[in-house]
């Protein structure tokens, strides 16, 4: 019996890979020919929260070596077999919500207990606008397995130069129909044109979005951190359209802190 155990130990011990679940995360341990890329697109989530659960991997280092173990958020993989089946059978599988006065995505997606980041992907979402009758695909198999065959934008990454700026506050989704599929931020301090990472508190979920303005010191938004465009906001889970959240930027050698208003 012993020599059974030991057997069946040492075969577990060198299997090229595994996924094992610990709590909110899955273990991989890196097959020959396997890139970070490769299992970013496999687990379903981006380079910015694999980083934030494997500090090694920070500040852009994408090298792994066969044999080392990643922790990856616990999201349900799609495998290419089943793709092209769940394509097929989305017509007649799928529960579709018709929108009704006053609903939101963040009050459907809690409706149906959705992850908000697949809705907003499968029904092709981009903006903080839905309209009353517009039918929604919501069932959560479904609209995981179309977002995971969606086409994204090419993800940022921090840029790792100047002095590293933390803050901690409240993050919130910019109020326009305009539609963008962009990872975007209004920052008060980080530069117009820099990187900036964004994690939500609640759920480690992480995004790295471009700022292209700055908030003011003064009026509507003096209690806001961060404002994001839809599409970015939804990548992180939110259950409203505030959440707490941390955010990582950069200051080039020599610039002030503080922007001018």
């Amino acid at each position: 019996m012993k020599q059974l155990i030991a057997a069946f130990t040492a075969m577990v011990l060198y299997l090229p890979s595994f996924g094992q679940n610990e709590g909110a995360f899955i273990l991989h341990k890196v097959a020959p020919k396997e890139t970070l890329y490769s299992l970013v697109k496999k687990y379903n989530t981006n380079f910015a929260t694999v980083e934030t659960l494997n500090p090694s991997l920070a500040n852009g280092n994408s090298d792994i070596k066969v044999g080392q173990v990643i922790k990856f958020p616990k999201n349900s993989p799609v495998s290419a077999e089943k793709k092209t089946e769940v394509a097929a059978k989305q017509t007649t599988t799928s529960t579709v919500h018709t929108v009704k006065p006053n609903e939101t995505v963040f009050s459907i997606s809690r409706m149906y207990n959705v992850d908000i980041s697949n809705l907003v992907e499968a029904n092709k979402i981009t903006s903080n606008t839905i309209r009353v009758g517009e039918k929604l695909i919501v069932d959560g198999a479904t609209i995981a397995n179309i977002a995971a065959t969606t086409h994204r934008e090419e993800e940022l990454r921090l840029k790792p130069t100047g002095k590293n700026m933390r803050e901690t506050g409240i993050a919130e989704v910019i109020n326009t129909p305009n539609k963008s599929s962009k990872y975007l931020a209004l920052h008060r301090k980080a530069p117009i044109g820099s990187n900036i990472k964004i994690t939500n508190e609640a759920t480690g979920h992480t995004i790295v979005a471009k700022v292209i303005g700055n908030l003011n010191e003064k009026g509507p938004d003096e209690n806001i951190m961060i404002k994001l465009s839809p599409y970015a906001y939804y990548q992180l889970r939110p259950k409203d359209a505030r959440l707490r959240a941390t955010v990582e930027y950069y200051l080039p050698d020599g610039a002030d802190e503080v922007v001018s208003k």
